[in-house]
């Protein structure tokens, strides 16, 4: 099924069989195996058989037994360097049989690019301009890459062990042993290292002990193994067809398997005669692919009309004739012996030459008659090349070991010929010529990377091959392993550890301590210790967490930045355990008996407080661990607070209400409580829970109301509940009439206090907190809006809208090949009959805007979008992304400061367009609203799900951001349990001084906003409808919503608004095609919606969308019929004013990686040839952005980009 290298060390195959002089055995070669399946190595293969050849077929081999057989032939690794430095592994075997080299290991079709650690840093073939495939006389390939040759060097690390550390020791040594090697003696050399030498002597055979700060002992080999690239001297490899050649009386005959079709069948004086031109004068390779199914043939070989010989192995001797039938006691015939009849009659090395009183006996001197046949050895030979039996004449193709030759500069002739005095020679299929090693113009190497998995594919049609579990098992323990026993583990771990027990912004010196108990598996306090005295014992590392000073000092606590926002499924939980939720209901209490099949039965929790166990919304979880609140002082010490990023109004309303409901209804569905169907009677707030699956059972001790506050305060709020807040309770809940009242109002209020929502101390101010000032707007400027329409995870835009009639260049059949169809699939890409043909201009269909294509094919599932291109109301914007400035292969990795291709970097990087960090902490849309904010003109922006940077703008010069749900606004509190309760509430989170906590400041100004922002816009929303029919799918709920909000303009008066709207599913590493065809059919229904509620109130002028997602993806698809994270993509805009049917951009020509290509990354990730800032500057334009100052700060990147773009 092909040939492929190996390691002769290693048991990757079995013995075959056969003498390679010997045409019989050649097409049928034997196998000695002890069991089905065994596998040897290379030297006990052929000591097995004592002789090793290139075989047509193994005789007698079973599906079952099969595997790869070791052969004679010099195998070459290459290398495949592309221009980012990754590599690919190519093997040349010199063998040719029509199945000939896998695919992955295969020069033109490997695409297993891994990364080398380079020995120089950006330093390898392909790196630069000047430092190209050419300079290193490596080939340059289709894709761009260079291939080049190799070798591989091992060397002693450490020759001297005087002063050698152990991190010395371990980060210079990767190649491990199994122990001390036989005979060694060991010395301990101190630092924590023995050597084991053999001889005394430090050198490559020596093996170093070593622990590691882990615990994990070591043995490593004293070795480096060095992989050097080289080139080939004058000339890359090249095939010269036997077709091409001129020729003489040969007969060209037609083949599929050739490599041109067609091979030369040689006959008496015939010959072929190669036209080569060098530009260097030296040494050369020269060798042949050919086909012989007889005893083997020489041709004699002249470069330059001069004959290329070699000397014969053995000296010239007498035959010896024993007649026509020698007796049994001759055998086996030794060299010049005769007459023999077959090879089975000659010794090991020589064959029966089969005389036709023409050709000569190599080695033998003159006198054989015609009939007469002797044993031979093929190394006498002294002609140019000598062929050997291949087993056929027209399909099992080989190649001949190369000789050297030597060419002069220029012009150069090659004539490979029959001998004089022979008959005919093999069968010829080409040329192959190609220079010796050459250094490169830089030298480069990297060490030699370690692998698991066997290269050698598996054929067999039930898995017995080289590739199998086991090894991925290995493979897959040593990446965890890696992983786990990675320097930056323990901190990582211990940082978000320590964030999760509460303390949001941990010391280096607290995350130093947990780190440290974390790897040495042990902690001590006082006279107590933890941890089992492993690397990564988590009872060390909490402990760690939990005892140190920094969590237990109340000191610390003094600290304003000390401490962290609850999270919301911790505040219920703590409700719930702190004031005795249980079930059971007093026998005193009268009424029906309660509902009790549920101890804790909390109703899709998550959709309403943000969070809820096992309902991760994405994979980074409820939120993100470098979270920065968008207001307060945490905003401008740059403090972090993750639990902040899901405290939106309708998180803090749900919450609020739900923890409400608990405390005066019960666990039930009173008022948006948390459950759902408790079942019987109504929502009466009288104490007996009768609508409820539970309630709050605790009695507060004290002897008054003071003390009993104060025992609710210390439960709910660890005794932080300032004397301030706590006499506003005593006061407030003071009046009610009875003791079962008053308990239920001071527990409301308590955990509406910042106390109970964070882990702070407060301290007010005694000022009450303002409520935004409007921004007052006496023009007539009018309204416009935007929808920031995010498609979260990396859209596969490259099949949203796809090449069609595109000329000269034929880029749809690129598409379609670089999407991955072949003969075998049809790839990912899109076929026209599933795409919606559009004119690239709408407005000049001969003008085609510089795209390489006259018409483009939209998704059969984005009729709106087609529909809205058509008259001139959607853009496409081709090949755009995120950019710092313009960039191609040879610089974007220096030019582009962000962690590309990374979800949440790209994610929070798209939306806040400011690489520089020039206004840190903001968004696009947030830095517009504080320019419209500060120039008089009422702006707001809306997020429909959740907190998003994209709308956070600098403290003080603009509103805050609305955050809403898809499905509206709750009311807050809907059935106080006192008559002024809000106000109550809003007095609790009035303002603070400077040195209270910076997060107890979060909660309360974030609880303020909401329950002003809420006042003001619910009961606006709630007097709004639509007449479009909305699908019920998340982003269609959001689009709904975003159109009832519009409508609330004049009420609100303002005249900018900016919402943030995302439909998620985008991250198709399997099955895109199946996917977007889902997801796309999802959106066009929303939009469609949308577009139509929009005319209604006749806004659809005054908006306008932008689309974006964090990145595009690759071009070429992977194993499950997905594609992967890449970079530049298409992206839309629709609006009744946006001035559309038009392709901007550019789209690409050619998604391969090559020398040029100045945009394409390895498989097909495109570098963006337009920034994202060319979208948002004729969008913020369109706005009002109006000035340059305005503009460099809303874009401050904008500047770094030529204005055509």
């Amino acid at each position: 099924q092909g040939q492929m290298c190996a390691n002769p060390d290693l048991p990757h195959a079995r013995e075959a069989c056969c003498r390679g002089e010997r045409y019989r055995e050649v097409r049928s070669a034997s196998t000695s195996y002890l069991y089905d399946g065994e596998r040897m190595t290379f030297s006990t293969a052929a000591e097995r058989c004592g002789s090793l050849c290139i075989f047509e077929n193994v005789n007698n081999e079973n599906w079952w037994k099969k595997g790869y057989h070791w052969t004679p032939k010099d195998c070459s690794i290459l290398v495949k360097i592309n221009s980012e430095g990754y590599i690919a592994i190519v093997h040349d075997t010199d063998v040719a049989y029509i199945n000939t080299i896998p695919y992955h290991v295969q020069e033109e079709s490997t695409l297993n690019w891994f990364r080398v650690f380079w020995d120089v840093d950006g330093v390898y073939p392909g790196s630069s301009d000047s430092n190209n495939c050419a300079a290193n006389n490596c080939k340059a390939m289709n894709d761009g890459s260079c291939l080049c040759k190799t070798s591989v060097t091992e060397s002693p690390v450490f020759s001297d062990t005087s002063a050698i550390s152990v991190t010395e020791v371990l980060s210079q040594l990767f190649i491990g042993a199994s122990g001390p090697p036989p005979g060694s003696v060991g010395t301990d050399i101190g630092n924590g290292v023995i050597v084991y030498k053999l001889d005394s002597i430090v050198d490559e055979r020596s093996v170093f002990e070593a622990s590691d700060d882990k615990g994990r002992v070591f043995f490593l080999k004293n070795v480096r193994s060095t992989v050097n690239i080289e080139g080939w001297e004058g000339k890359i490899p090249e095939i010269y067809e036997a077709e091409d050649a001129t020729t003489y009386n040969v007969t060209v005959k037609s083949s599929s398997s050739a490599t041109g079709g067609k091979y030369i069948d040689y006959d008496l004086e015939s010959y072929l005669e190669w036209n080569v031109a060098v530009n260097t004068p030296g040494t050369y390779k020269l060798s042949f692919r050919y086909a012989l199914d007889s005893h083997p043939r020489p041709l004699s070989i002249f470069v330059n009309s001069v004959e290329v010989t070699k000397e014969a192995a053995n000296p010239t001797i007498p035959v010896v004739y024993y007649g026509g039938s020698p007796s049994a006691d001759k055998f086996p015939l030794q060299r010049c012996e005769g007459d023999c009849d077959n090879d089975n009659h000659c010794a090991d090395g020589l064959f029966c030459k089969q005389n036709n009183a023409l050709e000569e006996n190599p080695g033998c001197e003159i006198g054989s008659g015609n009939g007469r046949d002797y044993c031979v050895d093929p190394l006498d030979y002294t002609h140019g090349v000598l062929f050997y039996p291949t087993g056929g004449w027209s399909s099992d193709w080989l190649n001949t070991d190369p000789i050297e030759i030597y060419l002069a500069a220029g012009q150069n002739t090659i004539r490979a010929q029959v001998p004089v005095g022979y008959k005919d020679g093999p069968n010829i299929d080409h040329m192959k010529l190609g220079g010796i090693t050459a250094e490169l113009l830089q030298p480069a190497s990297f060490r030699n990377p370690p692998h698991f998995m066997s290269l050698i594919p598996d054929y067999s049609p039930y898995g017995v091959g080289e590739m199998n579990l086991r090894d991925a098992l290995y493979e897959t323990d040593a990446v965890l392993d890696h992983y786990f026993y990675q320097d930056n583990v323990a901190p990582f771990l211990c940082t978000r550890m320590i964030q999760r027990f509460g303390m949001s912004n941990p010391s280096p010196r607290y995350v130093e301590a947990c780190s440290t108990a974390f790897k040495s598996g042990t902690y001590s306090s006082g006279s107590a210790s933890f941890g089992s005295g492993e690397y990564g014992s988590l009872e060390a590392m909490v402990a760690a967490i939990v005892l140190d000073n920094e969590a237990t000092s109340s000191s610390v606590s003094m600290d304003p930045g000390h401490g962290s926002v609850k999270e919301p499924i911790l505040k219920v939980l703590a409700l719930m355990r702190s004031m005795e939720y249980q079930t059971k209901i007093p026998d005193t209490l009268q009424g029906p008996p309660m509902h009790n099949d549920y101890q804790v039965k909390l109703w899709y929790i998550h959709e309403k407080i943000g969070q809820g166990p096992y309902e991760f919304p994405t994979v980074f979880s409820f939120f993100l661990p470098e979270y920065i609140p968008d207001n307060g002082p945490a905003l401008a010490a740059k403090y972090i607070s993750p639990e902040t990023m899901i405290l939106t109004m309708p998180n803090t309303v749900s919450l609020l209400n739900g923890m409400f409901s608990l405390i005066k209804y019960g666990l039930g569905d009173c008022n948006n409580g948390f459950s759902r169907y408790p079942g019987y009677s109504g929502c009466n707030d009288d104490g007996k829970y009768e609508r409820s699956f539970g309630r709050l059972s605790y009695e507060p001790m004290g002897e008054n109301l003071s003390q009993k506050i104060a025992d609710l305060a210390l439960l709910l709020t660890a005794g932080r509940l300032s004397g301030q807040n706590q006499a506003t309770i005593e006061q407030t809940c003071g009046t009610e009439p009875n003791e079962a009242s008053i308990l239920r109002c001071a527990q409301q209020l308590i955990i509406t206090t910042a106390e109970f929502h964070t882990t702070n101390r407060v301290e007010r101010n005694g000022e009450d907190r303002s409520a935004e000032t409007s921004v007052s707007d006496a023009s007539n400027e009018p309204y416009k809006a935007i929808v920031y329409f995010y498609l979260g995870g990396g859209l596969d835009s490259y099949n949203m809208l796809v090449p069609y009639t595109c000329s000269p260049i034929d880029v749809y059949e690129k598409y379609r090949t670089v999407r991955g169809k072949n003969d075998l699939s049809e790839g990912i890409g899109l076929p026209k009959t599933r795409l919606l043909e559009i004119t690239t201009n709408v407005g000049d269909p001969s003008n085609h805007l510089g795209q390489p294509c006259s018409s483009f094919g939209i998704h059969e599932n984005l009729p709106t979008i087609k529909t809205l291109y058509d008259h001139r109301q959607v853009n496409f914007i081709a090949n755009a992304g995120l950019l710092a400035k313009s960039v191609d292969v040879s610089n974007y990795n220096d030019e582009t400061p962000v962690q590309l291709f990374a979800h949440n970097a790209m994610t929070m990087e798209a939306a806040r367009e400011d690489l520089a960090d020039k206004y840190s902490g903001t968004g696009v849309g947030g830095r517009m609203s504080d320019v419209f904010s500060q120039s008089g003109i009422p702006t707001n922006t809306f997020s429909i799900n959740g907190q998003q940077i994209l709308l956070t703008g600098e403290a003080g010069q603009g509103p805050s951001q609305f955050i809403l749900s898809s499905s509206g606004l709750s009311d807050f509190n809907a059935d106080p349990s006192i008559g002024d309760m809000n106000d109550v509430i809003m007095s609790l989170n009035n303002a603070t001084t400077p040195d209270s906590g910076f997060f107890a400041e979060t909660w309360s100004s974030k609880l303020s906003e909401a329950m002003m922002k809420q006042e003001q816009l619910k009961t606006e929303v709630d007097n709004t409808s639509v007449t479009a029919a909305f699908p019920d799918s998340g982003i269609g709920r959001q689009l709904q919503m975003v159109s009832r909000i519009m409508q609330t303009r004049q009420a609100r008066g303002v005249k900018r608004d900016i919402f943030y709207v995302t439909d998620g599913g985008y991250d198709t590493h399997a099955d895109v095609d199946i996917n977007l065809v889902e997801n796309f059919a999802t959106i066009d229904a929303a939009l469609n919606a949308f577009v139509s509620e929009m005319k209604t109130l006749n806004l659809w002028d005054s908006t306008t969308v932008v689309q974006f997602s964090e990145f595009a993806r690759t071009l070429d698809p992977n194993t499950g019929d997905g594609s992967d994270h890449g970079w530049g993509g298409i992206h839309f805009m629709l609006g009744g004013s946006v001035n559309g049917g038009k392709v901007l951009g550019s789209y690409p020509d050619d998604f391969v990686q090559s020398p040029t290509n100045p945009i394409a990354l390895s498989r097909g990730r495109m570098i963006p040839t337009h920034p994202w800032d060319a979208m948002w500057l004729g969008t913020a334009e369109w706005f009002g952005i109006k000035t340059q100052a305005d503009l460099n700060k809303v874009l401050p990147m904008h500047k770094n980009f030529d204005p055509s773009l």
